[in-house]
């Protein structure tokens, strides 16, 4: 196959990493550019063309120069590839980029390391540093306008606009006010910075215009490696523009000789050197005129036929001794092309070429290649050619009438377009820079063992079982290609495919040619760290098993490629620990250390406060940095996410405050209360094994200190001592020690759903009936029977000894155990007493007849029918445990909701259907349980602004505290795992500091006894740690199973009569009493009201606060009037 390609395309494959660059002789740039063209690759020259911009390296890096043109030998390295947009639409003022032919980089720099402009500086290494080839400014303002021009363009400056009003230009070492830019004394090129409205630069701007490159002559190894691209290569293919075809529909009769074929060169030389494509010539019969010099090369035709494409014994291009038929060019006879043999001798047991046949000119097969960078062109050249003669004569001793005056002028390979048959002949070609010969030849592929593979994610390895990687311990080089190293892993403890340091992002850098996607050069980057990158060939000899690549030497045969799944390509969170969001705010961690002796060792912390992994198991909580970008990504590979990680700084919470990660003078890890010293580290997946207490393998992480400069430390044990001190460790150091980053199993919170407190199977969060039996004393909660504590209005719950208490059960009841972020740490339940289930009532379809119509007079089915009876939802309705901080605004508040300074704690009735819990009150609390409507609640609750009573739990399903719901906190979590009811003690937790967290506050309200009254501790001062252990009266409790036969009030007898109360704002509404006596009285006594009504529906005016309503032939009530 005739795989065509583009040689602009092939030498921007090129990089630093690969040696075999194009050399070649180079003379000045032709300015005679009037249209930039995206598709070709120009110099960029000073005014009069004799220096160009090259890219060099420099230390582990690139760097610009400005170099005289014929002092450069490396052509590609002083191309570039000029692409451009319009910004905003605009038809002038191009954005450019300048792609380097030899290395593939942009001309790109760091606005951060420019020097500030100064007027009248002369720069050089003393006040500044060399351009760097690295950074965020990859676009330039140049040219205005890239469409052909009346006159070549001229020289510009570039610049860069960085910030809204700063711009970084490229300067020279020239010295300053100079009257031209040609820049004579220096060749050195720097970055400045200024003002956006500088224009004036003091002559050492580095102004430059597009121009095309002179011709370089190439030699046979130029061809045979494909201008360097193929360094073991031996053979080479030409395509031509025009292509001749033969046959039906052909242009051609004959074809073209040059493109049908696959060639070697070899240049003449006085011995046979295979490696620089040299063969040993009788140098006499081949030389230019000189001895032992000689102009143009052999073009061996390679056809692996029966000689095997033996040199000494194959046949070569060249001009044949015969003309075209019927064809001519400038009225001369077009010569043909042939194949023939050259004779071969042998000279003290060395082959060597010696003559032509008889007849011919040994020079019509010598070929001179000239390549014209700029136009991708190649124009061929034969050195001479003999001319028909009319009269015979011997040559060689052979007859022949080819033995006129050798041609060596027009001889450039030439098409004949003058008829409509178009053949190859020789003839002149006026060439120039900007128009080569009337058919370009490309250079393209021969006889290759080149291989390429599709563009993709890959882990590569070598025969031993090495990866290719980036460990830990290169990270700090992790700029450059030695940074990547054939590592050892551990099959049962590492995972390549979860570690973007062991992948590769492999792109082809052909992407123009169909031909050439099965041999194209490959951009191999490493997925996490974008500048580890190298240019390679594949290759792959035949019968070989393996691939293999010079750029990475390990032999032939010798590199597995493998593709990385789909699904690790679109992980954007491979490689670093990423926390779930809602997580952080509830969960702590343990820090497991991978240890091949031990599996239950953890981040612990020491006396003196420094941290190990010997015997301590510290709970660490994590606070996270926002997602950052990170790694390399291609457009050109499917599905291939961008990476994130994020900054993770661990702490942990006490009653003094919280304690973070810091490092003392001794590189000892320790904790600290400053957090302006708190460590921040990314978490990098080091290692993925399975412990044998586990069931599978788990991530161990590297603790990577980002507060250093380059990520430069990481955290590691100490072998020097027994207590396993963690310590502060460059990242060189190459052992690296693990973490797992493990949820702490330890439940900070009790869950009701065991045999200790009666759970059935298949029923664990089912309503509880319970006792909370205080630890120390032995006292249980019950309804408040002290009568000191005691009020004639609101039901106080209190503690006492069980002999003291009516009764000691509770409903505990389910609000919150699952569909929060952290309903398994804290469950939060309902607890009450005076239960009354209403059970559902059922619908009834219409009975009368089949015509059945809604309530808008729309015919319907039965069961919608303005006749038939909807359903109601069953509900439940009791008194349930709150805590009055949501009423300690109220009047007389400090009188019945606070005890001193303490909130208190009570019951209050409340109606719980579906996910809404309305709190009884303005008379409806004292309505029977089966009369009670939700509308009709509902209704008078958004007449007396009294709806905050109702309560939406759908909408308060969150981890934070409720006044009317309650959670039970472990006073020593790491114990609660144990099977005996004795240590799975708890707090009873209401609410906490306003800025604390909702899961495991470290400063909260819990159930405490203030000289014997039931109340709740102060958020804002009671402390967990203090709490944990009885200090400040908190009350530590234990559970029994209780019973219905022995709750903590009475289910008092509600009373039958259709008489109601019902409060509201500044006044009470009697309903269904006409016609009988009123009175109602505040509560010191005094008759606020007396009178007979004669409504079913009476409103009375009463004070604000509690009131007594008496109403004859009732018992009396109190009501709470807003």
């Amino acid at each position: 196959m005739n795989k065509k390609f583009s040689t602009l395309v092939v030498a921007c494959m090129a990089s630093a990493a690969f040696s075999s660059a194009f050399a070649a002789n180079i003379t000045n740039a032709s300015r005679t550019v009037t249209k930039i063209e995206t598709e070709k690759a120009y110099q960029l020259s000073n005014a009069d063309g004799s220096k160009i911009l090259v890219m060099v390296p420099q230390g582990e890096g690139y760097t610009l120069k400005l170099k005289t043109a014929t002092s450069v030998t490396d052509l590609n390295s002083t191309l570039w590839e000029i692409q451009y947009s319009y910004p905003n639409g605009s038809a002038s003022s191009p954005d450019f980029t300048f792609v380097n032919k030899a290395t593939g980089i942009p001309l790109q720099v760091d606005p951060k390391k420019a020097t500030l402009f100064s007027e009248g500086t002369t720069y050089s290494t003393s006040n500044s540093s060399y351009v760097e080839m690295s950074g965020s400014v990859s676009t330039w303002k140049w040219k205005d306008f890239v469409e052909t021009q009346g006159s070549p363009f001229g020289t510009s400056g570039l610049v860069s606009h960085f910030a809204k009003d700063s711009i970084v230009a490229l300067v020279t070492g020239a010295t300053p006010a100079t009257t031209t830019n040609n820049y004579a004394n220096s060749e050195d090129v720097y970055l400045v910075k200024a003002h956006a409205n500088r224009s004036t630069w003091n002559g050492i701007h580095l102004r430059v215009a597009p121009a095309y490159a002179g011709g370089v002559t190439l030699s046979a190894k130029d061809l045979n490696t494909k201008l360097g691209t193929d360094p073991e290569g031996k053979s080479f293919k030409l395509s031509s523009t025009p292509e001749l075809k033969v046959g039906t529909n052909g242009n051609s009769t004959l074809g073209n000789i040059f493109t049908d074929n696959t060639l070697r060169a070899w240049e003449p030389a006085a011995a046979t050197n295979e490696a620089n494509s040299e063969i040993y010539v009788e140098q006499s019969n081949f030389n230019n005129g000189t001895a032992n010099t000689f102009t143009g090369m052999f073009l061996q035709v390679i056809d692996n036929d029966a000689k095997k494409d033996d040199p000494f014994n194959d046949v070569y291009l060249m001009a044949d001794t015969a003309y075209i038929n019927g064809m001519y060019l400038n009225n001369q006879n077009c010569i043909k092309f042939t194949k023939d043999s050259i004779k071969s001798a042998e000279w003290q047991g060395n082959n060597y070429l010696n003559k032509v046949k008889p007849g011919r000119n040994n020079h019509a097969a010598l070929f001179t290649f000239e390549y014209f960078a700029s136009q991708d062109s190649i124009a061929i050249k034969v050195f001479k050619y003999n001319t028909k003669k009319t009269v015979a004569e011997t040559k060689d001793g052979k007859v022949t009438f080819w033995g006129g005056t050798p041609v060596t002028d027009a001889n450039t390979v030439v098409l004949n377009k003058l008829t409509s048959i178009s053949e190859i002949t020789l003839g002149e070609a006026n060439m120039s820079t900007s128009k080569p010969a009337n058919i370009r030849f490309t250079l393209g592929e021969g006889a290759t063992n080149r291989k390429s593979i599709n563009n993709g994610v890959y882990v590569i390895k070598n025969t031993k079982g090495q990866y290719l990687a980036v460990p830990i311990y290169n990270t700090k080089k992790a700029t450059f290609w030695n940074a990547a190293e054939w590592v050892t892993i551990e099959a049962d403890a590492q995972d390549v495919l979860r570690m973007p340091a062991y992948q590769w992002v492999a792109v082809q850098r052909d992407t123009l040619s169909s031909g050439l996607k099965e041999i194209s050069r490959m951009a191999l980057t490493n997925r996490e760290f974008e500048n580890v990158a190298k240019d390679i060939q594949l290759r792959k000899d035949a019968g070989a098993t393996y691939l293999f690549t010079n750029e990475i030497a390990e032999g032939k045969d010798s590199l597995i490629i493998e593709a990385v799944p789909a699904s690790v390509i679109a992980n954007k969170e491979l490689g670093y620990l990423n926390l779930e969001d809602a997580e952080l705010a509830v969960m702590t961690y343990n820090f497991n250390y991978l240890h091949s002796y031990a599996d239950d060792k953890f981040i612990g912390m020491m006396e003196d406060s420094v941290l190990n992994v010997k015997d301590g198991k510290y709970a660490f909580f994590m606070k996270e940095s926002k997602e950052a970008n990170y790694g390399f990504t291609s457009p050109y590979v499917a599905g291939l996410k961008q990476l994130t990680r994020v900054i993770y700084t661990p702490y942990v919470k006490t009653a003094n405050g919280d304690r973070y990660i810091t490092i003392d003078a001794e590189k000892r890890y320790r904790m600290t209360y400053d957090e302006t010293e708190a460590q921040k580290f990314y978490l990098k997946e080091n290692n993925f094994y399975k412990p044998a207490s586990k069931e599978a393998a788990q991530p161990y992480y590297a603790f990577i200190n980002v507060t250093e400069t380059a990520d430069s430390t990481k955290m590691g044990s100490a072998d020097q001592d027994l207590n396993v001190i963690l310590r502060d460790q460059v990242l060189n150091e190459t052992r690296t020690s693990a973490f797992a980053v493990v949820p702490n199993d330890a439940p900070l919170y009790r869950r009701f759903n065991t045999e200790l407190e009666g759970a059935v199977e298949g029923q664990e969060d089912a309503t509880k009936i319970l006792k909370f039996k205080e630890f120390y004393r032995g006292e249980y909660l019950m309804d408040e029977n002290n009568k000191k504590f005691q009020d004639e209005v609101v039901n106080y719950v209190g503690i006492e000894r069980a002999d003291k208490a009516t009764g000691l059960s509770f409903y505990v009841d389910t609000v919150v155990v699952k569909g929060t972020a952290g309903h398994e740490q804290k469950p939060q339940y309902f607890v009450y007493v005076d239960r009354v289930v209403v059970d559902p009532v059922p619908g009834k379809e219409c009975q009368e007849g089949d015509n059945h119509v809604d309530a808008n007079g729309d015919p319907t089915d039965a069961a919608h029918c303005v006749h038939a009876t909807p359903s109601k939802a069953g509900f439940t309705v009791a008194k349930y445990m709150v805590s009055f901080a949501d009423s300690l605004s109220a009047k007389d508040a400090d009188k019945l909701y606070k005890f001193g300074e303490y909130t208190r704690v009570g019951f209050v009735k409340g109606l719980h259907i579906g996910d809404s819990l309305y709190i009884l009150t303005n008379g409806f609390e004292n309505m029977e349980a089966s009369k009670l409507d939700t509308a009709a609640i509902r209704a008078n609750y958004k007449a007396t602004s009294n709806e905050f009573n109702i309560i939406d739990l759908k909408a308060e399903h969150t981890d934070a505290h409720h006044n009317y719901t309650w959670s039970f906190r472990y006073t020593n979590p790491e114990a609660a795992a144990a099977v005996d009811e004795d240590a799975r003690r708890f707090l009873i937790e209401s609410d906490k500091k306003d800025a604390d967290n909702d899961i495991a506050p470290s400063k909260a309200a819990w159930l405490k006894s203030q000289n014997g009254c039931l109340v709740l501790s102060d958020a804002a001062t009671s402390t967990f740690e203090n709490a944990k252990t009885g200090g400040d009266n908190a009350l530590i409790f234990n559970i029994e199973v209780g019973s219905e036969n022995d709750l903590a009030t009475d289910n008092e007898e509600i009373a039958t009569s259709e008489v109601t109360v019902i409060a509201g704002a500044g006044q009470v509404t009697i309903a269904n009493a006409a016609g009988k006596k009123v009175v109602v009285s505040n509560i010191l006594g005094q008759t606020v009201a007396n009178t007979v009504i004669t409504s079913d529906n009476a409103v009375i005016a009463a004070p604000q606060g509690v009131v007594v309503v008496a109403v004859e032939g009732e018992e009396a009530v109190k009501a709470i009037v807003k």
